[in-house]
């Protein structure tokens, strides 16, 4: 499980191009209990930082639930991951953000294959992210 956590980590890192330059700091827990941390910038669209772009890094990512709006919002998200394991299938994501003006605040739980009976499905793994929108993307 933990090539899955390094998966998480090295796709979350690659970066968009134009838009509004965000960046974030995310801890989770790993498969034994250890604390991982990631740093990265990021360009998201304008105006459209929410679970799914912050996590859509993972891959293809769609809202299965959205309950309230950016100021309070619970989610749950299912995100097809390129290059995970054959029988792993989609990452299950579940869990709670808040937009504040030019900071976003989450809360996670990740399930691969969405359910303990798939493969994967008994590993979790739980984390938060906050972003800080700190300017313009340029274009390279």
């Amino acid at each position: 499980m933990k090539s899955i956590a390094f998966v998480l980590l090295v796709v979350m890192s690659i970066p968009a191009r134009a838009g509004e330059l965000w960046e974030i700091e995310s801890t989770s827990t790993g498969p034994d209990g250890t604390p991982i941390t990631h740093s990265q910038r990021n360009c998201f669209p304008n105006g459209s930082v929410d679970p799914a772009t912050i996590m859509g890094e993972m891959g293809s990512c769609t809202f299965d639930q959205k309950n309230g709006d950016a100021s309070a919002l619970t989610f749950a998200l299912t995100c097809t991951v390129p290059g995970m394991p054959a029988g792993t299938g989609a990452m299950k994501v579940s869990g709670d953000a808040q937009l504040n003006g030019d900071e976003f605040n989450m809360r996670y739980t990740i399930t691969p294959g969405g359910s303990p009976s798939a493969a994967g499905g008994d590993f979790k793994m739980s984390g938060s992210a906050k972003a800080r929108k700190i300017g313009a993307c340029s274009e390279r």
